[in-house]
Formats: structure tokens, sequence, C-alpha cells
């Protein structure tokens, strides 16, 4: 069969992103090449990373004809365009249309009932993908999918899971446009992580982490943190020697500097751990990837350190004891303490991410988050409003609350981002909105205020850039906090 795969953009289609660093699609990459293997013809439209807006999306359907087409979602803000697109399809074809990934996951109903979808693949698709284009006609006797059947939705058995991922094989890379897929933002790309003085504590300048290129070494997260949509519940786990044959390939096909492992969970326990770093050190590439502050040791840091990892996401998220177990992150704020010191005192660079703004969050539950950065002083970091994500279980808490009476409405909001000032999807914390929005800035002020002091009493800091920057942009925060009037004044005096 001639099938056409198509990963759809981040936005709508209708204006380019010429600027966004592109994620590789591994999963959806890696099914592609299964179904190639098993003889079918495959074609692929990456709108995402040719950043192809609809009017030339719409010329390429009309100018190629295929026997059905397989569309992923990254998620639910994906729903929009794979709606658009699945309605010009119906226009031009009268062929399957098969939707994976976490949209299927989550909303195959919908997609279903809204006959924006023929087949909806449920959970990993290489061998469900397998069995499905054997048995379009015997739709029934295939694992894993949900379908339309006499005007009802039908969901089959589910398909047990991948045990080993080393039988999967490398995706023919030369479907995808890879210029785009190896210019990837590392943590450190992002500036508000970055440690006072420097990055990482070294003279590691961000263009020595280009070409890089983001790599999956596993799939799934063993834990159960309620705001998380995880993409499987059980981890399976590349082996370390597979690991590093394929990252040797891909270093030496792309002339790779940097690898970002996309894992939820790459730096676990300490033997896999120190098993990758000794592999990292020897291939001699920049990488980093994600961790928990109960799987991140001293030790682990320095090895870590010692091989090139240039730096590790934690999630952090809040400094008050009690939002920790309102979440069930089953860690706590000594835990949070601790790895954050044995960080700054090794030079580990951290990507710490904090949220706000989860029910039962208040004032008191994020001076606890502030009072936690300046007990470590390390720069501030800016909070994400949690949104209840689909998949999570504090979005099937919203759904059951009715919090969200309409599911197509909820997520056609998700298209244009999560919760920030001037777009509030759901605003789950209990505060009202305004106060939600009053606290966020508050203790954004806050954590500003208590870093900007506790640089003042090192002289050597006033002379520095970053000094000065940090100084402007709290200034600018304190007014905008208490005189948003006297701020305009100032900026407009600054303009002149």
């Amino acid at each position: 069969m001639r099938l056409l795969f198509v990963q759809p953009p981040l936005g709508d289609g209708t204006k380019r992103m010429p600027n966004k660093a592109r994620i590789y699609p591994w999963g959806f990459a890696s099914i592609a090449r299964c179904l190639e293997d098993d003889g079918h013809e495959i074609a692929v439209l990456d709108v995402y990373a040719d950043d192809l807006i609809r009017e030339e999306v719409e010329t390429y359907l009309d100018s190629n004809q295929f026997d059905a087409i397989c569309i992923t979602g990254f998620s639910s803000v994906n729903y929009l365009y794979i709606r658009w697109f699945a309605e010009e399809v119906r226009k031009r074809y009268s062929i399957p249309i098969v939707i994976g990934g976490v949209i299927a996951d989550n909303h195959c109903d919908l997609l279903l009932k809204k006959q924006t979808a023929d087949i909806c693949v449920l959970g990993e698709g290489e061998l469900t993908s397998l069995d499905l284009f054997h048995n379009l006609d015997r739709l029934d006797t295939v694992k894993g999918i949900a379908y339309r059947r006499n005007g009802d939705i039908a969901i089959n058995e589910p398909r047990e899971l991948i045990r080993d991922l080393d039988t999967l094989e490398l995706p023919n890379f030369d479907h995808w446009n890879m210029e785009r897929y190896t210019k990837v933002r590392m943590y450190a790309h992002d500036r508000s992580t970055r440690y006072e003085g420097g990055f990482a504590g070294d003279k590691i300048e961000l263009e020595d982490l280009n070409p890089g290129i983001t790599f999956q070494g596993g799939r799934g997260c063993p834990y159960r943190c309620k705001f998380c949509a995880r993409s499987y519940q059980q981890q399976r786990l590349k082996s370390v020697g597979r690991i590093v044959e394929e990252i040797t390939y891909l270093k030496e096909k792309f002339d790779l500097k940097s690898i970002h492992f996309t894992d939820e969970l790459v730096i676990s326990s300490r033997r896999r751990t120190m098993e990758i770093c000794e592999a990292m050190k020897k291939i001699g590439l920049y990488w980093d990837g994600q961790a928990r502050v109960n799987t991140l040791k001293k030790d682990m840091m320095v090895a870590l350190k010692d091989a090139n990892c240039v730096s590790v996401g934690i999630g952090i998220e809040s400094g008050s004891d009690e939002m920790l177990k309102r979440m069930v992150k089953g860690i706590t704020r000594e835990q949070c303490l601790r790895v954050l010191r044995d960080a700054k005192e090794v030079g580990l660079h951290l990507k710490i991410q904090l949220m706000g703004g989860y029910p039962g969050e208040n004032k008191e539950t994020l001076r606890e988050t502030a009072e936690l950065m300046k007990e470590v002083g390390l720069p501030p970091r800016r909070l994400t409003w949690c949104t209840p994500l689909p998949g999570s279980e504090l979005y099937d808490e919203c759904l059951e609350k009715g919090m969200i009476p309409d599911e197509e409405e909820y997520i056609t909001k998700l298209h244009t981002g999560y919760n920030h000032r001037g777009h509030i999807v759901l605003n789950a914390s209990g505060n009202s909105d305004e106060e939600m929005l009053r606290l966020l800035d508050w203790v954004t002020k806050k954590m500003n205020t208590d870093f900007l002091l506790s640089c003042l009493k090192n002289p050597r800091n006033w002379t520095q850039r970053w000094f000065r920057d940090l100084v402007r942009s709290t200034g600018y925060m304190v007014l905008d906090y208490h005189s948003p009037a006297l701020l305009s004044v100032v900026q407009k005096i600054r303009g002149r």
C-alpha cells in the first residue's frame, strides 16, 4: 500500500514558524520504518519540520494519491489542525484516515465521533500498524485500535507493550528534513536556567552544542505525578549498548555535537546512569536529559559533569511539602534542598522546573517555593501555571467535578497555549483568576528580589552585564507589581 505519514505543526498551519526548534518524531518515524520494511511504500508530509502553510498542504494533496493516511498528534494542541486536515482529505479521497499518538490515546472517542478519524491506534504503534494494514477488512481482530462500527465506536483489546526496545530499527532518516531536526534546543539554551557567572560553571559556549538532535533511550515513566500526562505508565529502556550504537551512528551521519534525551526519565538508577556516563564520555558528545529529585545523587552528578552532561532537568515543582504531597511527587522539600545544594557544589547545571497554581496553592505555599530558591542561593525561575492536561489524573478529576463541561471546547483552548496571562484555559488552583495571577507575579518578584539582594553582597558582581540586567528586570518587576502606572512612566522616559 502507498501510505502517507503526516506530521502536523504545533500551530494552526496558517503562518510559518521558522525559528522554532524541532523535536524529532522518534515514535512516528519508527512506525514508518516498520511499515516500510513490511513492503509498504511510505511518503512523509512533514508539515512540522518543513514549515508548510495550509495552501501548500492543499496543493500537495491535490497532486498525490494514497491508499491510506497516518497522522500523529504530539498532544491535544494538534486537534484543530488534524481536524482541518482530515476535512481536506475527505474532499479529495475516500481512503482510511488512521490517527495515533497521544492525541488518539486521550481523545479517540472525539476523533471517531466527529469522523476526523476512521481508526485510532492506541498506545505503541509499531506492531499494531503492521497488524492493522494486513487486516483492514477485519478490524475486530486487531489489538490496540478503536474504530467506527455500524455507527458506534468499538475499542478492541489493548496490545501488549514492546518489552525489548532494542528490537526496533532506527528510522529511515531519508524521509525527514534532518537539517531542521539537528537544530535542537538544549536545556542550557534557556537563558532563565543559566547560573550566575556563566554556563554550567564551565567555558562551554552555546554554539558548541550545535548541531544536535533529540534522542529516545526509553519509553514511559514509573512515577505517578497527578499533573503529568505520561506517554506510558510502565518504563522500558533500551540497553546502554544499543544506545551507544545508535548515538554513534547519529554522530557520524549528522556530524553531531550534542544529544538531548527526550525520555521522561533518563537519569534513573545509579548503575544505569553510571553506564550511560561512561558511554557518553567515550562517544564525546555534549548531552542532557531529565532526572528526578529522588534519583539524582551527588556522586552521579560528578559523573554526569565529567561525562559532558551540560544540564539536567529536574522537576522540583514546589518548595512546599503540602503541595508536593497533593501532586503525588514522591519527594520532599528536604530532598529538593539536598539536590540543589549538591548540584551547586558540583557545578552541574540544572534546568529547574517549578509550578504554581496546582489545586490548593496559596501565598504561603508559594512563599515556601521562593524560600527554597533563596536558601540555596540560586537564580529565580519563572513558575509554569499548572494547566490540567488530557491524560493526567488531574484532568480526569476536573472532568469528574464538571470543571470541563465540553471536552472539545477545552482542547480547542489548549491549541493556542496553556495557562498564562491573557489566556487562561482552566484555573484549578481554587483561587480566582485575578488572585492567581497576582500570586504568580508576587512569587516571581520575591525570587528576583531575593537573588538580587544576595548578589549585592559581592562587589565583583556589580560590573557584570548579567547583574545589570538583573537589576533592571527586578526593578521593572517591583514597579509593575506595586505601581503599574509608575512603571509606564519610567518606560516612556527610557524610550525617549
